[in-house]
């Protein structure tokens, strides 16, 4: 069995990851999306769930943010070894992200959602056991809004245009206006996140380019050729103790609070899918490249995300996970406590004994 404190920093990197994310963060396999409850789906506005959905009714207290973790899901409960199991809850409501020359801004807020455990008797590598999504599964693991790109189907085709295809579709766009002449974009995963490190970790993802004239399959990136950020978290640390620590031993929240995830160095390559379809796409998608400055090199993009992200946590030495499900049970209409909680830097983070005294 691995040392807690090495489960500590994975544990803490997916409340860092729930963090930026927050962005974009849809990972994992068939097998851990094993959980069947049904409820709804999470508001996009602030975390939410069904009350009965995830197995327990809407916490309160300090455990007010984790509406939907899959605390009943059999990997999580079966990590009953002594190293922690937790949830993760986030929501980054601004921030910006650069891709070539097109800068569009964060205005709705993006909510993630999941569990995280480790298999009993896993190596001492990181995050063994990985992330489990919510109960109904993905979609519900995270929850953003289309993002308006600045300029429009105009510019992003770059009209008027030479090309005959081109210039067809930006008349198009001028004679029925509205919605063909803007052009939204929305984050989507394209791949599992890798190389965590404390502070760091590596999120692949794709970008859909969303415009009635632009059809269904218009994106930067992809699964094969994804836009891999690198985010770096920075963020003010505390941790609030279980009320009831008898009942509920070691277990508690840890929030990061005016949480900015920042990256500039990952690349972007250039569109595909877009246009009515066929062959016609190709003009398409070249034009936008051009009008984009696509692809983009190391240097020339930019992602920062800001919010607030929490991790639920439980490392007693067994029964982790009903420990948490009967912390959260217990918190039901209970309001949120008022006290700033108990501060914390990223090296305590090393020494998850320190959380619990």
């Amino acid at each position: 069995m691995k040392a807690s404190s090495q489960w500590v920093r994975r544990a803490f990197l997916w409340s860092g990851a729930g963090a930026t994310a927050a962005a974009m963060i849809v990972a994992g396999s068939s097998a851990q999306a094993a959980h069947t409850s049904p409820h709804a789906s999470p508001s996009h506005s602030r975390v939410a769930a069904d009350q009965t959905g995830p197995g327990y009714p809407q916490p309160g207290g300090i455990y007010k943010p984790f509406t939907n973790c899959p605390l009943l899901n059999p990997l999580l409960r079966e990590s009953t070894g002594g190293d922690p199991v937790g949830c993760v809850a986030g929501e980054a409501d601004a921030g910006s992200i650069k891709i070539g020359n097109i800068t569009t801004k964060i205005t709705h807020p993006v909510i993630a959602q999941f569990g995280i455990w480790d298999p009993v008797n896993a190596a001492p590598s990181p995050f063994t056991g990985g992330i489990l999504p919510p109960p109904n599964g993905l979609a519900a693991q995270l929850v953003n809004s289309p993002e308006l790109v600045p300029g429009g189907l105009l510019k992003a085709l770059g009209c008027p245009s030479s090309k005959r295809g081109v210039e067809r579709l930006c008349r198009e766009a001028k004679r029925l206006g509205g919605k063909y002449l803007r052009v939204f974009a929305m984050a989507q995963s394209a791949g599992p996140i890798t190389n965590f490190e404390l502070t760091t970790w590596t999120q692949p993802l794709k970008f859909k380019l969303m415009n009635p004239l632009l059809g269904s399959y218009c994106y930067i990136g992809s699964n094969d050729n994804p836009v891999a950020v690198n985010p770096v978290l920075s963020g003010n640390l505390t941790v609030k103790l279980d009320p009831n620590p008898k009942l509920h031993p070691k277990t508690g929240v840890i929030a990061v609070k005016k949480a900015v995830a920042t990256d500039t160095t990952f690349t972007a390559p250039g569109v595909t899918g877009c246009g009515p379809g066929g062959s016609a796409n190709i003009a398409i998608d070249e034009a936008i490249d051009t009008s984009v400055g696509l692809p983009s090199a190391s240097g020339s993009n930019s992602l920062t995300l800001e919010g607030t992200f929490y991790l639920g946590i439980c490392s007693a030495s067994e029964n982790q996970a009903r420990i948490l499900l009967s912390a959260f049970k217990a918190s039901a209409g209970k309001q949120a406590s008022q006290e700033a909680g108990r501060r914390l830097s990223f090296a305590d983070l090393r020494d998850w004994r320190s959380w619990f005294r």
